[in-house]
């Protein structure tokens, strides 16, 4: 009887059935309740000399703030919670212990559902002026390595950007896809040997992606952290027609007043002689996740012609969760060309792979949704919607047509 009153007496503390310091009786012998260790606050992040966030686009940040952080830290602070964070004056007073826990992902507690990342970066942008942004890999696990190119572009190649074109990015703007596209970029067929990205504004600036907009292939993707991709002894063919988009997500979350930004993709172009790269999409649009549900969704393809993989870009959207992509050899042996647990849709890096893919191998897609809200979500191009592809560099050519689906 005294066991069972002990386990369970934590729990009565968590619950406010009884307070600090109840002492509970089973027949004669007394049982104190512990005292729960204080809340510490945490280290302080420093902020920014002269910081001090805007307080005209509080609108925007106090519904971040209660969503995230409101059941603790109202204006009477909660569950041990070490103070309020109810009101501008409150956020101003606390900013940079608030960015402490928001840069090291201590808060919200394990418990506790985590903002999820463009909110969180909203509110990490405003609290540091547009100095700092939250993590993009919170969580993200890899099988293989981020795909690393060298410090310099090819020798003999020349330039040209695709990039936005001085974009106002007001006080107000958060979470804004823009698209720009071009066309004619070469008179004669050209390799893409290397493409990097053009950074400008990073007050604002959240992540780039390029794609064939013919075919919807996407060539590169960038968030902080990612790096070039570069193509060995050759590169991506590029010609007078090829349509190309740079989508650019902004996310003004500190309310700067002066943000112009001309970010983009820069592109080093050659000859086209060598290797000639394509882009494989191995794919999935049989994807539909309900309300408040998980969900997977999968394909498998038997391979006609050997190719090698030099890297791979995952691509899923906001709900995504783990993603996985296994090479099955012919002899029954397996092979994991990636895999991914914790996804990020802020962290699509591109890895390196170096595998060879033989004729009667068999690439097998997998794809794992998390949906914590109302809606049921199914494949589709919007951002709201979901898709499931693993984007492979490959060669020869002509072997990036298999595999690459709708499935």
């Amino acid at each position: 009887m005294l066991r069972a009153v002990l386990s369970v007496t934590p729990l009565l503390l968590a619950l406010g059935c009884i307070t600090e310091g109840t002492v509970l009786v089973v027949d004669t012998d007394p049982i104190v309740v512990p005292a729960p260790v204080p809340v510490p606050v945490p280290a302080p992040v420093p902020v920014p000399e002269g910081c001090v966030p805007n307080e005209a686009v509080y609108t925007s940040i106090a519904p971040i703030v209660a969503d995230g952080c409101g059941d603790c830290h109202g204006e009477i602070p909660r569950f041990g919670a070490p103070m309020p964070l109810a009101t501008y004056e409150d956020l101003v007073t606390w900013n940079a212990e608030v960015l402490a826990v928001l840069m090291d992902g201590s808060m919200p507690p394990e418990n506790v559902a985590d903002l999820e990342h463009t909110p969180k970066d909203t509110l990490v942008s405003w609290a540091s002026c547009g100095v700092l942004h939250a993590p993009t890999e919170d969580g993200l696990i890899a099988s293989r390595p981020v795909f690393e190119a060298g410090p310099d572009g090819p020798p003999g190649t020349t330039t040209v950007d695709v990039t936005a074109n001085a974009q106002v990015i007001g006080p107000n703007v958060l979470d804004d896809y823009r698209r720009f596209r071009r066309v004619g970029l070469v008179t004669q067929d050209r390799f893409i040997r290397r493409i990097e990205p053009v950074i400008d504004d990073t007050r604002v600036l959240h992540h780039i992606t390029l794609k064939n907009d013919d075919t919807g292939i996407y060539y590169y993707a960038w968030a902080p952290g990612t790096g070039p991709i570069e193509f060995p002894n050759g590169g991506v063919r590029l010609t007078p027609s090829t349509r190309l988009e740079v989508e650019i997500h902004y996310n003004n979350g500190a309310g700067v007043t002066d943000a112009v930004d001309s970010s983009g993709v820069r592109l080093f172009l050659g000859a086209p002689v060598g290797t000639e790269w394509a882009v494989a999409s191995p794919q999935t649009w049989n994807i539909e996740v309900p309300p408040f549900g998980t969900a997977e969704a999968s394909s498998t393809c038997t391979v006609v012609e050997p190719f090698e993989v030099l890297a791979g870009m995952p691509h899923m959207h906001q709900i995504g969760s783990a993603f996985s992509h296994t090479l099955t050899r012919v002899d029954g042996t397996q092979e994991s060309l990636i895999e991914l647990t914790g996804w990020s849709f802020e962290a699509q890096y591109i890895y390196a792979m170096g595998v060879d893919v033989g004729v009667g191998d068999t690439l097998h897609l997998r794809c794992v949704y998390e949906n914590d809200g109302p809606d049921r979500v199914f494949a589709g191009l919007g951002t709201s919607d979901e898709m499931c592809y693993d984007f492979l560099y490959v060669t020869p050519a002509s072997a990036a047509g298999q595999c690459s689906g709708p499935f």
